[in-house]
Formats: structure tokens, C-alpha cells, sequence
């Protein structure tokens, strides 16, 4: 068996040489096409006349002109796998080019191949035995059957085969799409369509809608439901018949890109087959081949595509089709819409009709009805009468939803044509004067400026009806029962009165079912009404919003103007506030405009004049309040309340009266825009006088701000005399730029108000200079913060205000005078909102510190009443004098540290609040400094499709992706790779980066300050623990922190994904070099959540016993009772021996030792300490004290008392006290408490007594020593 198989091998191989030799000879001649191998002609020649050549392809050279082309090599028949070395593929010019970079060879035949009618890209040549998908699956499954082949070489065989098969059915798909467009741009087809177009076009003008007179309302219903559906298809036509030109020139745009990358795919085709290891395996390397086989005819197929759309739009553009079916598209929605209002007006008058015949009938039979009945004929009426009204709201409803619709396509309309006038014109100056003038058009449109009405409230009263209708509909289903009530309620006798009596009430059930059905056909039509024109004024809404962003996001980075040097002319706009005539035409409009309106203008000008003749009177009485006020024993609110009412009153008399003037210019009724623009004038000038009057009344002498805000004189004084020339000076400016900006729709083409306005902001830089220096305002204030933030950045902020104004003066002279003006007034907000916090502080801190005084004021009075009871009046009256003379010196300083850090996180919220409300509208704006950055990909794994697109091919985008595409922004760039992975691309910006920045800044003041406040705020008030609250604090900044940094590290583009590794070998490193402080903060998380230890419990630890005072992330400190502070790492209180006095229980034990002397009574000692620590207030009765003779001692009798605290604060104070009364009871029982006793027996030497002259030493000598004494006196 084996040698028949070895032999039936061999047979096949011979054939398969002798194949392959006729191939690699059929390849090399001239103009043949071998099965192999795509070769590639670059040589630059120009293509031959004749055919489309479609956009002109980048020529590729892939070798230099001076090396000689290479010959191709023929490429083997994929019938069975070859050997390796007989496979040498290359992807070079052909021996004999053929004319163009991208040109084929001559087809031998002249029958047009389908599909392939243009050149070829590159010389890429088209085999003539395409590779089919049945041959790509009997080698895969050649490949699967194989057992020569190991598992991982079979499972990429079998891939490469799967997207060779994946190929070619899309090279099938190209060519089946070059065929059709090839088709469609035949010009006899083209024509034909054009002739269709055209008669479509006059038979259209020819067509008027039909009457609908005589078609009953149910079928007219009908037909209204089916026209709106016709009347969506043709607004989505004509919109894609719109949109069709700036698609075309997209895809264009995309085929051409495309075309350019097209050789350094055949590039890269080359080296995938070049890549081949000789030693490969045949049935691998037979894969590889047929993989590199399919993506050239794809490649091919695809290009050929892209030519014969390229044809097909420049065949259908030479005879303008494209606006032939633009405008039959028009006409056709233009029809459609005229029989839409036909039909509508006829429904809307056959409802109408049918309802006043309902309520008719309903009268009518309430005239004839039985008394029994009349009830409910009654009811019948009031149903059709219903009917009626609803039938009334509905065509008002109808009327308002199609002009909600219309104005919802007209503002989409505009907003597309919007911004195709930007992406084709750029930013320049008429497109600014086209965005400000729509930007106002937009405010106008909005919400609150046209009252749009709450549909909500008439959507739930519709609902809630059409229940109400739904159940008494449902009350009909059984007649019988109701025709039998009646029967029974009207007790007939007579047989004929009651037949009559049940006709007449099933005629009028029968009535009440018809009328129901009339009244819930109309609610319900009503409903979906209302439903419909809430969608679409919500709609219009959200499109409004994306306008105004656009525009916002554009507008102020376009000049308004040119620089002002060269437009200093006086133009149609300044000669006209120049003019006395139209000053004249003004004061004739506020002439005719009080004759009109003469008792508003008595009442305001009576008021104004009262006013301004009590003005003196005011300022008298703020002057006595703040005399009042400076006392220092008093503590009453009312008179800083009534201080600042009169400063509002002082400072907005004048300023109100001018924007009364102004108010009444504006609303006049005039067309005169000059009046208009005065009044515009003089409203922004009040705007601008009232907070500079408030301020200097602020600074006035015993005023708010000395008598009451305790503000620094010198600063107040500053401040009032730099207000006094700054107020005159900039208001008649303000006047005039602010009439100027109204009356002038270009903003920025007048020099008289350009001028003006960089004189202002002079004038505002200088007041910013004199009062924001160091050595200002703000001096007392940081010589009292010396050394904080501000003082060390005071010359940063101080040059920042002085140079914001100097820089709107130069936008202005550079022509970006509507940015500046625009900046300006924000800025002049922010100032606003900057006063107003300062004046809500100052006036809580006010409140915050009477109400102190008035605590202190008290407590004093209690100390010197208790003093009275002991030394008299006068002593008590000393006392008090004493206690309140200090009390002004004290009380600035007494808040507590938590009260002002709550107000100052409070005027934080508020400040960030108040500044996104003014600069919010104004942020839009740099979204434009997008365009500078970098861009970040993030690969991501997504489900492949069945044939995934083309490489570097864009695909094809239809008319619904175009036109939904024209309304949005730019969005983040996603590619996929062969590979399945989703690229996503993201751009970092220097917003991006700022924003990211800020959200660091913020994270640190949240997390240092939103601890606190939630202690303050909420904790306090909840039944927990000082330690619970502290971990409470302590978690939260750790999970604000990690937040903030996550949030921050995500705005820049940096995801776990690409950071992983990074933060695995950081993560490993740290471990081993900083484990002990990781150690560290794993125990403080630990010791968070377990709490081993909290705040405020009493711990020995290494010796050392005190107070938990902090816990934090690495160490926890231990506060003994020297007051010093103990350092324990966090390591040691989960891994080393600790003692908690506090843990579970905070009772403890005292323990004293005593010892008396021997003889004493031992029982009446030890009932001497029972009755000593039974005196003792602070120990606890249960478990009660015990006294105890414990044993003998050497020199005592050794006693010990035992008793229990119920904490540790007084157990100092308890044992003093302990050890205090025993000393003194013992002492009064004349018990001994003994001390260490000793007894010495002295034992001298005989001879040293003799010496010292002891009595009787010398008898008791040795006799030794009496002769040695002998001997040694002779």
C-alpha cells in the first residue's frame, strides 16, 4: 500500500513540473499574464490617450532610475503545495513597461472585461484564472487533513486561508460595484435618467393638490397618517439630495488620499511575499502565498472601484445631474407639503364640523329627553361640547407643532449652511459679522426670551382625561344593566310609556358611545400632538444650545475689525451720534413716551425726587448706626442690616433712575435705532455706576466698612478717593461704547468707540495699579498674612489685574475689538462677583462675632453675679467693667478656626459657581486650541466582521452617514487594524492639560477641606464616635485624592492599559525598596477600617503610654503626658504588642500599696481604705473597692487597695487624692506606716580595742599577742 501511494506521488509531481514549466514559459513572454505574482511597473511614463484615467496617481519609485528594471519571475499553479526554493516571487517593474505608472496591459481580447474597463494600478496586472473561493477552501482543507504539519503552523495556514477567502469575496464585491457604476456612467443611461428628471420636473409644475372636499373624515385621517410618512421619505431625500455635492467632494477627497497609499501597499504585498523563510513548509509557505495572492486582486479590484466611481461622478457632474435631482427633490417635498395642508384644513374643518353637529344633536335630544333622562342627556352635551373644545386645541396644537417643525428645519438649515460657509471661507471677518448677527438672532430664539410654555402640565391633564373617558367608555360595554336602572328608577306602570322610555335611553347610550368615541379619537390625536410638539421644542432647544456653542467656539477668534491705525475715520455711525438731529429725534421719543405713560413716570420721578431730598438724611442715619455700632458692649444686628439697606438705597438711587430712562427708550415702540442704541447706552452705564456707587458709599466714614466690617481706615480712605475720580471718568466712556456697540451691527468698524474703549481700559489699569499694589488696599492685610500665598505671589496677581486691562486695549487696537468687549464685561462681572463675596463674608463674619459677644457678654455677667455673692457689688461691677473693656480687644480674634474655614469653603462653592455662570458662555471659545496638541492610541480588541474593510481604504460613506455627519464636530479618529484591534486616537490638548491640572488643584483643596466641612456639617450631628468621625474624614480624603489623580491621569489620555506594565514594574521595585512604608500605609488603612486604636483612646506601646492624637497615612502619633509627641510607624500597631486602655472599656483599676508596722491592727487598717475609697467621688461603686492584707514583708505588713474608674481622665487627681487621705487617717489612728528597718551588731578585733583604749580589751587579748607585745617594747 505504501509503495502505490509513493508511486501515485510521483506521477502527480512529474505533472505538476511539467505544468509549472509551460506557465513560467507562457509568463515570460511579452504581453502574457501568468498565473503568479501582481509585477509592478514604475517607470513615470505618462499613460496612453484614450480611456478614464481618473485622478493622477502618485508615482511610486521603488528603485532608483539608475539601476536596471529586474526581470520578473513567473510565479507556481497553487494546484499542490511546491517545494520552497522553487518559489521566488518578485514585485518589480515588468521587463517591458507599458506606458503609465498605473496602466495595465492591453487585454487581448476586445470584449471589456466587467469590472475593469480603466487601467490598472501600478501595472498591477489581473491574472486570467482569478483565485477562487472554492480553490482557497479545498487547500484549507488540504492544510486541516495534513499530519506532516504541526498544530501551530496549521493554525496560522488555516487563518492566512481564512483571509485569503475573506479577500477574494471582497475583490467579488469591488468588481460587482465597478460593474454597476460603469453601467451607470454610460452617458445613454445618464441621459435617460435626465430626461426622466426633467419630465418629472414639468409634470410637477403642472400637479396642484386636491380639494379633499368630498372624502369623509375617517378616510381623510387615513390619508393624513400615510402623507406624513410620504412626506418623511421626501424630507430625507431632498436632504440627501442637498448634501449629495459636499459628499461627493468628500469622497473625492478620501479616494484620491487613498489612491497616494496605494503603492506602499504593493510595497508591503511585496515584502510579505519576499518574507518567506526557504526552509518554510511547503503547505505554510503555500498560505502565505495564496494570503499575498488574494490581496492583490482585492487590491486591484478595489482601485478599479474606486476609478469607475470617480468615472461615474464626473460623467453624471458634465450634464449637472446632481442638481437636476436637487431640485426635483425640492419640488417634490414642495408638492408633498402643499397636499399635507390641504388634507390638514380639511381634517381641521371636518372635526370642527363633526363636533358642532354633536352638539347639536346633544341639544336637541336634551330638549326631548324624558325628565328621567335628562341627567344624562346632560352628560351627552357636555361630552360633544368637550369634543368641541378639544377639536379647537387640537388644530391649535397641529398649527403650533408645524410651526415648531418648520422652525426646527429652518434653524438645521441655517446651522448646516453655517458651517459650510466656515469650513470653506475660514474665519474671516464676514464670517464674524455673520456669526455675532446670528449669535443675537439665537438669544432672541431662546427659551426665556420667547416664554415657550410648559407642555407638561396639558400632556397629564390629557392623560389623566383620557382615563376618565377610557372608564366611562367602559361603562357602556353593558347597556342592559343601565337601560334597567333606569327602568327601575322611573317605577312605570303603563307598557307603552315604559317602551318608550327604554327606546328613548338605548337612542341616548347609543349617543353617549358615539360621542365618547368622538371625544377619545380627539383627546387622543390631541395627546400625541402635545407628545410631538414637546419633542420638537426640546429639539429646537438642544439645537439652539449647539449653535450658540459653535458660534461661541468660533467667534471671538475673529477680528471685527483692522487695526485701529488704519480706520481713523469717522464713518455713517459716528457722524450719527454726532448729530444734534438725532438727539433731538430722542428726547421726542422720551417726550411722547411720558405723554403715554405719564403716571409711571410721576410715580418714579416723585420717588427719585423724595429721595434725593432725603439723601442727607440717610447718610446721618448711617452715620448713627455706625456710632451705634462701634460700642463695644453692644451686640444687636439690626444695625448693620439697616446700614447696608441704606448704602443699596444711597447707591442705587441714580443709577436706578437711569436705567428707568433707558428702559423706557428701548420699549417705546420706535423703529429709530439711534433711540434704541441710547437707551442700550444708558442702561449698560447704569449697570457700571451702581456697584462703584456702592462701593464708595462702602468706604464712607462710619460706614459698613469702618464701623461695622472693622476694614483698616487707611484702605477705606484709599479706596473712596480712587472711586471719586474713576467714577466720573469711566462712566461717560462706558456710555459711549456701549451706544456705539448697539447701533452698530459690525462691532469694531468704529474708531470713535474703539478709542473710547481703550481710554476705559487705561483708565481701569491705572485704578487696578493705585490699589492693588503691595502697599494698597491690601497692605494691613498681608502684613498680618505674611509669609502665606498671597504675599508671596502679591506682585503675580498685582501685574496680572493691571496688565488684564492694558490687554483687551490691545485686542481693541488689533481688531479683535468684540473679543475685548465681550472679555470686558466678564471681567467686570468677576470684579462684581469678587465685591459681593467680600460684602456676604464681612457681613456673616459681622453676624458671627455679635453673636460671640453677645455668648461672652453673658458668661460674664454670670462670673460677676457668682463674684457679687461673695464680695460684694462692687467687686462684681469691677469686674465686669474689667471683662468688657478687654472684649474689644479680643473679639476680632475669638472665631474658631472651624467657623472661618466653613465660610471660606462656602465662599469657595459660591466663587466657582459664580465664575462658570459669567465665563461659561466664553469657554466654548478655547475649544479652538484644540488644533495644538498631540495624539494618544489606545487599541482596543473588537469583534471582526465577515469581510473587514479595506486597508487604508476609507469606506464608502452613504447618504445618511453624510448628512448625519454634517452636523457633528470633530470626533476622535478610529481606525481598525487586520489584526481586530480598534485603534482609538486621542487627541491631547493644552486644554487638556490645563484642565487636567485643575483637576489636581481642586482635588487637593477638596481633600483637605471637604473633611472638614462634612465634620462640621453632618458628622457632628449624628450619634457617632470622635474616632468613627475621624475615620470617616480620613477615608474620604483618600478616596477624593485617588479620584482627583485617576480623573486627571484618564483627561490626559494615560488608561490603565497602556500604564500597566509600568505600574507592575514600579510596583515591584517599590515593593522591595520602600516595602516598610508601604507596610506602613497598608496598617493606617487597616487600622481605619479594624481600629485597633482610634483618636482619642489611651494606648502603652514600647513603654511609652499617652493619647492617639492623629492617625495618618504613614505614622500615628502618641501624645504622653509630658506633652510630647510619640512617632509609632503603623507597622508596629498591627504586628508588635499594644495596650489599650480604651479599647472596649474605659474602666480601670487603681492600685495602692501600703505597708504599716509590725503590731499594728491589720483588720482596722484595712477598713480605714474601704471607707477612704468609698468617700471618693470619682470611683465606682460596682464593681466596688477591696482592701486586702496581702502578706508580710520584711519590715512591713504589707496592705493593698484596689478600686475602679470608670475612664482615665481623673486618675492622676484620684491617687493624689488616695494617697492624701491615708497618709491622714493613719496618721489620726496613730498607725505607723513603716519603713525599712535594719539592726547592725559591730563584732571589733581585741587588738584593735586595746588600741582605742576599750575597758578590759587587754585582758582578753591572746597570749601570742601579749608576747609578741613584749618583744617588741624591748
Amino acid at each position: 500500500m505504501w509503495q502505490l501511494q509513493r508511486s501515485w506521488m510521483s506521477v502527480f509531481l512529474a505533472g505538476f513540473v511539467l505544468l509549472v514549466s509551460g506557465e513560467m514559459s507562457l509568463a515570460q513572454q511579452p504581453g502574457g499574464s501568468g498565473f503568479g505574482p501582481i509585477p509592478i511597473t514604475v517607470d513615470g511614463n505618462e499613460a496612453p490617450a484614450g480611456s478614464y484615467q481618473g485622478p493622477v496617481p502618485i508615482q511610486y519609485d521603488a528603485q532608483s532610475p539608475q539601476q536596471p528594471p529586474q526581470n520578473t519571475q513567473p510565479a507556481p499553479q497553487y494546484a499542490q503545495p511546491p517545494a520552497p526554493a522553487q518559489y521566488q516571487p518578485s514585485f518589480g517593474p515588468n521587463p517591458q513597461p507599458t506606458g503609465s505608472a498605473f496602466s495595465a496591459p492591453q487585454q487581448p481580447t476586445s470584449q471589456p472585461v466587467p469590472g475593469s474597463a480603466v487601467p490598472a494600478p501600478g501595472g498591477l496586472i489581473l491574472p486570467e484564472e482569478e483565485l477562487s473561493l472554492e480553490r482557497v477552501e479545498m487547500l484549507r482543507r488540504a492544510v486541516e487533513e495534513a499530519t506532516n504539519l504541526d498544530e501551530a503552523k496549521k493554525k496560522r495556514a488555516i487563518e492566512l486561508y481564512q483571509s485569503a477567502a475573506a479577500k477574494v469575496k471582497e475583490a467579488q464585491d469591488f468588481a460587482a460595484k465597478a460593474t454597476a457604476m460603469a453601467a451607470d456612467a454610460q452617458p445613454a443611461v445618464i441621459q435617460q435618467r435626465l430626461d426622466v428628471i426633467k419630465k418629472s420636473l414639468e409634470e410637477i409644475k403642472k400637479l396642484k393638490p386636491e380639494s379633499f372636499a368630498d372624502v369623509p373624515l375617517a378616510e381623510l385621517e387615513q390619508r393624513q397618517a400615510k402623507q406624513e410618512l410620504d412626506n418623511t421619505a421626501i424630507q430625507k431625500d431632498r436632504i440627501a439630495a442637498e448634501t449629495e455635492p459636499k459628499r461627493r467632494v468628500d469622497r473625492r477627497k478620501q479616494i484620491r488620499e487613498w489612491m497616494v497609499e496605494v503603492p506602499k501597499e504593493f510595497v508591503k504585498i511585496k515584502q510579505a511575499a519576499e518574507s518567506i523563510p526557504q526552509d518554510e513548509h511547503p503547505l505554510l509557505a503555500q498560505a502565505i502565498k495564496t494570503d499575498v495572492m488574494a490581496r492583490r486582486i482585492s487590491l486591484y479590484r478595489q482601485y478599479v472601484a474606486a476609478e469607475a466611481e470617480l468615472a461615474k461622478y464626473d460623467t453624471e457632474e458634465a450634464v449637472d445631474l446632481v442638481r437636476f435631482e436637487r431640485d426635483l427633490a425640492t419640488q417634490r417635498l414642495a408638492f408633498a407639503e402643499q397636499t399635507m395642508k390641504a388634507i390638514a384644513d380639511q381634517v381641521q374643518k371636518k372635526r370642527a364640523q363633526a363636533a358642532q353637529e354633536a352638539v347639536r344633536q346633544a341639544r336637541e335630544q336634551l330638549i326631548m329627553v324624558q325628565p328621567v333622562l335628562r341627567s344624562y342627556a346632560e352628560r351627552n352635551q357636555e361630552l360633544a361640547e368637550t369634543s368641541q373644545a378639544i377639536a379647537k386645541k387640537l388644530a391649535e396644537a397641529e398649527k403650533e407643532a408645524n410651526e415648531a417643525d418648520q422652525q426646527l428645519r429652518n434653524l438645521r438649515k441655517q446651522f448646516n449652511e453655517t458651517r459650510e460657509k466656515v469650513e470653506k471661507l475660514g474665519l474671516t471677518s464676514s464670517i464674524g459679522a455673520l456669526l455675532r448677527k446670528q449669535r443675537t438672532d439665537l438669544i432672541e430664539m431662546s427659551p426665556w426670551r420667547t416664554g415657550m410654555p410648559d407642555r407638561q402640565a396639558l400632556i397629564d391633564e390629557a392623560q389623566f382625561k383620557h382615563f376618565e373617558y377610557d372608564d366611562e367608555r367602559e361603562e357602556l360595554a353593558n347597556p342592559e344593566l343601565l337601560v334597567q336602572r333606569i327602568m327601575d328608577e322611573a317605577q312605570l306602570q303603563v307598557e307603552s310609556e315604559r317602551e318608550q322610555l327604554e327606546l328613548a335611553a338605548r337612542e341616548l347610550f347609543e349617543r353617549k358611545r358615539e360621542f365618547l368615541g368622538l371625544l377619545i379619537k380627539n383627546n387622543t390625536k390631541y395627546l400625541d400632538t402635545l407628545i410631538d410638539l414637546k419633542t420638537k421644542e426640546q429639539q429646537t432647544v438642544s439645537e439652539i444650545a449647539a449653535y450658540q456653542n459653535y458660534i461661541d467656539k468660533r467667534v471671538l477668534w475673529i477680528r471685527s475689525g483692522n487695526i485701529l491705525a488704519t480706520e481713523l475715520q469717522v464713518d455713517e455711525s459716528d457722524k450719527a451720534i454726532l448729530s444734534p438731529a438725532n438727539w433731538i429725534d430722542v428726547s421726542r421719543v422720551l417726550w411722547s413716551d411720558v405723554k403715554r405713560n405719564l403716571m409711571i413716570w410721576i410715580v418714579v420721578v416723585s420717588l427719585f425726587v423724595a429721595l434725593v431730598i432725603k439723601r442727607g438724611r440717610l447718610k446721618t442715619e448711617l452715620r448713627s448706626l455706625g456710632d451705634l455700632a462701634q460700642k463695644p458692649g453692644y451686640f444687636a444686628f439690626w444695625p448693620t442690616m439697616h446700614a447696608i439697606f441704606y448704602s443699596l438705597i444711597l447707591a442705587g438711587m441714580n443709577p436706578a433712575f437711569v436705567a428707568f430712562v433707558a428702559w423706557r427708550l428701548t420699549s417705546a415702540g420706535t423703529d429709530q435705532t439711534f433711540s434704541i442704541a441710547v437707551g442700550n447706552g444708558l442702561y449698560w452705564t447704569a449697570v457700571m455706576w451702581f456697584p462703584l456707587e456702592l462701593m464708595k458709599n462702602v468706604c464712607r466714614g462710619k460706614g459698613l466698612g469702618e464701623a461695622h466690617f472693622k476694614w483698616p481706615e487707611s484702605s477705606l480712605r484709599l479706596l473712596g478717593k480712587s472711586m471719586t475720580w474713576l467714577t466720573p471718568a469711566i462712566l461717560p466712556l462706558t456710555f459711549v461704547t456701549s451706544t456705539f456697540y448697539a447701533s452698530d451691527p459690525t462691532h469694531g468698524h468704529d474708531a470713535i468707540e474703539r478709542i473710547c474703549f481703550i481710554v476705559q481700559a487705561l483708565f481701569l489699569s491705572a485704578f487696578l495699579a493705585r490699589i492693588l499694589h503691595p502697599t494698597g488696599v491690601f497692605q494691613e492685610y498681608l502684613a498680618y498674612n505674611q509669609g502665606g500665598w498671597l504675599d508671596r505671589l502679591k506682585y503675580v496677581w498685582y501685574w496680572g489685574s493691571v496688565t488684564a486691562p492694558l490687554a483687551l486695549a490691545g485686542l481693541a487696537f488689533w481688531g479683535y475689538y468684540y473679543t475685548a468687549q465681550v472679555l470686558s464685561w466678564r471681567l467686570f462681572a468677576t470684579l462684581c462677583c469678587v465685591m459681593g463675596l467680600m460684602l456676604i463674608r464681612a457681613t456673616l463674619m459681622r453676624w458671627i462675632m455679635l453673636a460671640r459677644r453677645k455668648l461672652s457678654i453673658a458668661q460674664a455677667r454670670e462670673r460677676a453675679a457668682a463674684a457679687a455673692a461673695q464680695t460684694g457689688d462692687s467687686a462684681a461691677a469691677s469686674l465686669s467693667n474689667s471683662i468688657l473693656a478687654e472684649q474689644a480687644k479680643e473679639e476680632l480674634s475669638a472665631h474658631s478656626a472651624q467657623t472661618q474655614r466653613l465660610l471660606a469653603t462656602g465662599m469657595f462653592t459660591i466663587s466657582l459657581v459664580g465664575f462658570w455662570l459669567i465665563w461659561g458662555q466664553v469657554l466654548p471659545a478655547l475649544r479652538m486650541l484644540d488644533q495644538y496638541g498631540y495624539d494618544i492610541a489606545a487599541t482596543e480588541e473588537v469583534a471582526q466582521s465577515e469581510m473587514p474593510a479595506a486597508p487604508g481604504m476609507p469606506p464608502t460613506t452613504t447618504d445618511k452617514e453624510a448628512n448625519e455627519g454634517a452636523a457633528k464636530e470633530e470626533a476622535p479618529s478610529v481606525a481598525e487594524e487586520s489584526t481586530g484591534d480598534k485603534v482609538v486616537t486621542k487627541k491631547i490638548t493644552i486644554l487638556t492639560i490645563a484642565f487636567a491640572g485643575l483637576i489636581l488643584v481642586l482635588t487637593l483643596v477638596f481633600a483637605r477641606d471637604i473633611p472638614g466641612l462634612m465634620e462640621m456639617t453632618v458628622l457632628q450631628r449624628l450619634p457617632l464616635e470622635p474616632s468613627i468621625r475621624y475615620a470617616i474624614t480620613s477615608l474620604t480624603s483618600y478616596a477624593i485624592v485617588m479620584i482627583g489623580v485617576i480623573w486627571a491621569f484618564s483627561s490626559v489620555g494615560l488608561q490603565w492599559s497602556q500604564i500597566q506594565w509600568l505600574a507592575t514594574a514600579l510596583t515591584f521595585g517599590l515593593a522591595f525598596g520602600l516595602q516598610e512604608m508601604f507596610a506602613n500605609f497598608v496598617a493606617g488603612i487597616i487600622i481605619l477600617f479594624e481600629r485597633p486604636i482610634r483618636v482619642g483612646d489611651i494606648v502603652t506601646i514600647h513603654d511609652v503610654t499617652g493619647v492617639v492624637s492623629r492617625i495618618r497615612i504613614r505614622a500615628t502619633s502618641i501624645t504622653n503626658w509630658d506633652r510630647k509627641e510619640y512617632v509609632v510607624p503603623n507597622k508596629e500597631f498591627i504586628t508588635g504588642r499594644l495596650l489599650n486602655w480604651t479599647l472596649s472599656d474605659t474602666v480601670n483599676r487603681v492600685v495602692i500599696n501600703v505597708g504599716v508596722a509590725y503590731g499594728t491592727d491589720t483588720e482596722a487598717a484595712r477598713k480605714i481604705l474601704l471607707e477612704i475609697a468609698e468617700k471618693n467621688q470619682y470611683l465606682l461603686k460596682d464593681p466596688g473597692p477591696i482592701a486586702t492584707f496581702e502578706g508580710f514583708g520584711d519590715s512591713t505588713l504589707n496592705l493593698i487597695l484596689r478600686a475602679y474608674l470608670p475612664n482615665l481622665e481623673n486618675r492622676l487627681m484620684v491617687i493624689n487624692d488616695l494617697h492624701t487621705a491615708i497618709d491622714r487617717a493613719f496618721r489620726d489612728a496613730k498607725i505607723e506606716i513603716a519603713f525599712p528597718q535594719r539592726d547592725l551588731h559591730i563584732r571589733t578585733a581585741p587588738g584593735v580595742a586595746a588600741a582605742l583604749g576599750v575597758p578590759g580589751a587587754e585582758e582578753r587579748l591572746p597570749v601570742a599577742d601579749k608576747q609578741e607585745d613584749k618583744r617588741g617594747a624591748a
